[in-house]
């Protein structure tokens, strides 16, 4: 199911880009590749420090938005053998790269620049050896945030420095608790058909300060497990949320949203009654496509529809923990004023088995050791609202060409 959700980001994403990418497929894209150290930090090795290296390519798929597809490769000891030992790790990423210095000023070519990135993708341990005993491979879902700072020094490339912080699962190789993968590398980009001012898409928003939205709404989550006890109704909690940003294009949209105030822990089979309360917060940012203008922008369209993917930190206050998790959802968004939208938004939100308090099914790992299957850990939510569009509105919505007015 992990592999599914990762293939279904990629498919996503490139299907939007092949529909909206006005200056053609070749341009602005990039090809990079990087080498340096990697730290792993767990509670059961004292940091151990090996080797990362990867290769990624990418295109900037708006003004300030690149999505690029990588594999890393790293050599450190793995949580079974110890510190005197090495093992091999690789991970597979979808990531996007954000210039915020080309959403909030106009200068679009700027020498050294920082581009916060965030990204989902796939873990994978070669096995291992022990002793006498051999644990085999292992493979999980991972989150990663990050930054990423090149500096131009010519028409077609860059040097640059990354940063990465890599969120595994509690159960990744034989580990417990937070376990998370360092890594600070320098590396080189080739930039193909480079045109840093020329990367916007049809429709897509000119001036800074068009096209921003501000969002509220409330509704019900459920707790799930396996998503059981469905018709249980203390499982359900209540999951406001507020959201900040922008519609790029007709197409694209990015957003960041806070949301969550109540769960509940698995269902106390025993004493047939909804599992531990707890509080919590979720603060993601979202990347979201337009599927009412897919293909082209539609005059007169009230109602759009916008699927989408996204990633970010969760934590619980009674006991504080914090991870990181992964939401998917559709929202759909209905135009009623040149500044108002109401919207009905539904999504799943995936969560570590030590925020949710519980496990999804078991899966094999390892040889024979059984850990819990991630993706079934999760927030289901429906959320209705109001969204607030500020200054001029490009994007969303357009009177129909032969409009005019009583």
């Amino acid at each position: 199911m992990k592999k599914i959700v990762i293939s279904l980001l990629l498919l996503f994403t490139l299907s939007g880009a092949q529909a909206q990418i006005g200056t053609g497929f070749g341009v602005n894209m990039f090809l990079s590749a990087d080498a340096g150290a990697s730290m792993y930090s767990n509670r059961y090795n004292d940091n151990p420090v090996g080797f990362s290296g990867g290769i990624s390519v990418g295109k900037w798929i708006l003004t300030p938005l690149a999505f690029r597809v990588g594999f890393d490769f790293k050599t450190i000891p793995s949580t079974y053998q110890g510190l005197s030992y090495t093992s091999s790790f690789a991970f597979a990423d979808a990531v996007f790269l954000w210039d915020f210095t080309s959403t909030f000023f106009r200068t679009r070519n700027w020498r050294i620049n920082v581009y916060p990135m965030i990204g989902l993708g796939l873990a994978y341990r070669a096995g291992v050896t022990v002793g006498n005993k051999t644990f085999g491979t292992d493979h999980e879902f991972q989150t990663m945030l990050g930054l990423h700072v090149p500096v131009r020094i010519g028409n077609h490339w860059d040097i640059f420095a990354e940063y990465k912080c890599r969120f595994l699962p509690e159960a990744f190789d034989g580990s417990n608790g937070d376990v998370y993968l360092h890594s600070l590398t320098g590396g080189f980009t080739c930039r193909f058909a480079n045109s840093p001012f020329n990367r916007h898409t049809e429709y897509e928003s000119r001036g800074t300060d068009e096209d921003w939205f501000f969002g509220v709404g409330i509704g019900p989550n459920f707790s799930s497990f396996t998503f059981t006890n469905l018709g249980k109704a203390d499982m359900y909690g209540v999951a406001p949320e507020v959201m900040f940003g922008r519609n790029y294009s007709n197409f694209w949209t990015i957003r960041f949203q806070l949301g969550g105030l109540t769960a509940h822990e698995p269902y106390d089979t025993i004493n047939d009654e909804a599992g531990e309360s707890y509080t919590f917060s979720t603060l993601h940012a979202d990347l979201m496509v337009n599927l009412t203008h897919a293909l082209k922008f539609r005059r007169g369209k009230k109602l759009n529809v916008l699927p989408y993917l996204g990633a970010g930190a969760i934590w619980r206050y009674d006991d504080l923990k914090f991870d990181m998790a992964a939401d998917a959802g559709i929202m759909f968004r209905y135009y009623v004023g040149i500044h108002s939208d109401f919207y009905v938004d539904f999504k799943y939100t995936m969560v570590t088995p030590r925020i949710g308090g519980g496990t999804g099914p078991e899966s094999a790992v390892g040889g024979s050791a059984l850990k819990p299957a991630q993706f079934w850990v999760g927030l289901p939510s429906l959320t209705v609202g109001y969204i607030y569009n500020f200054g001029h509105s490009t994007t969303r919505y357009r009177l129909p060409a032969h409009w005019c007015a009583d």
